[in-house]
């Protein structure tokens, strides 16, 4: 087999784009934590970026898949109320960091807890949202 007969649809499709596109939000949402010394910016990306990742299936079917568009739909309105919900809350004001990343922080130590948001904290939980909207991909796939 040489390198012209591979099939690369893979890497082009939008699994591969969401899942890097997973992995450059959990690099910025890591360095934001460091430069801002607040760790909740994870906690404002948990309800728009599962809305992101269905959105570059629906754009690869062209609008033109009803289950992945109810799907999406549905996502969507989660994702409104989600984010209402955390905006009427003041998650998203500058200093709105939840009480448990400071506990955390104080239990864990300054070291600790660094590995603890380099390693679960901006990419693991990214990796979760990610992983909770993985049906469409299997919804894209049957299209």
């Amino acid at each position: 087999m040489n390198f012209a007969e591979i099939d690369f649809s893979f890497v082009a499709s939008p699994f591969v784009s969401s899942l890097v596109l997973c992995f450059g939000l959990a690099a910025l949402i890591w360095v934001l934590s460091i430069v801002t010394r607040e760790y909740s910016w994870i906690d404002r990306a948990w309800s728009i970026c599962p809305l992101l990742y269905c959105l570059i299936v629906v754009w690869d079917v062209g609008f033109q898949n009803p289950r992945v568009g109810l799907m999406t739909a549905l996502i969507a309105l989660w994702s409104v109320r989600l984010t209402y919900n955390f905006v009427r809350k003041g998650g998203y004001a500058p200093g709105g960091e939840d009480y448990r990343w400071k506990v955390t922080q104080e239990r864990m130590g300054p070291v600790l807890f660094q590995v603890l948001n380099i390693t679960f904290v901006a990419p693991g939980q990214m990796f979760v949202i990610w992983l909770f909207t993985s049906p469409i991909f299997q919804a894209w796939r049957i299209n």
